[in-house]
């Protein structure tokens, strides 16, 4: 059951990866031209502010899910020596459970802001908010998935003593 969780979660890892990173491109492609355009021929385009920043807000939440996967957020971790290592799994997957919770109340609140949104659309493009709210939803519930595996690994495996692979440490 472990091998086809953390088989399932690599594999949407490696799409919210190929997701953020075309959407960053499109950033850094969309204010190149901008800044082009602006300071080359003393014309400026009205989207292009609000285009990169929705990008990025989307850039941020999927990032962040490949984040709690990988395990690179910040943590304390200077008592864990003090612990047995079957009770630091138990602690960990607790902890985990516990922002697991946090993350539910975020996804649900998000879908919320995400349906307020339908009554709204941007100044420059004219896309409705749904479409910019749902970043957090979205982002919040691969956060979920990705922290219940963790969990589910720590209570059965136990912490993790060695980093394996990651998307991330890969970059680095």
């Amino acid at each position: 059951m472990l091998q086809t969780l953390d088989k399932l979660s690599s594999t949407v890892a490696r799409a919210t990866s190929v997701v953020a990173r075309l959407m960053l491109a499109s950033v850094a492609v969309i204010l190149f031209i901008q800044v082009v355009l602006r300071f080359g021929f003393n014309f400026s385009l009205p989207w292009p502010e609000e285009a990169s920043r929705f990008l990025m807000v989307w850039v941020v939440m999927l990032g962040g899910s490949l984040l709690v996967r990988d395990e690179q957020l910040v943590c304390v971790d200077f008592f864990d020596s003090f612990w047995p290592r079957r009770w630091l799994g138990y602690r960990n997957a607790f902890f985990r459970l516990l922002l697991a919770l946090l993350l539910g109340v975020l996804l649900v609140k998000g879908i919320d802001s995400a349906i307020f949104g339908l009554r709204r659309t941007s100044a420059a493009l004219n896309l409705s908010w749904f479409w910019i709210y749902l970043s957090v939803p979205v982002g919040a519930a691969l956060m979920l998935f990705h922290m219940v595996i963790l969990a589910i690994r720590d209570l059965f495996r136990g912490p993790d003593t060695e980093q394996e692979a990651s998307l991330l440490r890969a970059e680095l």
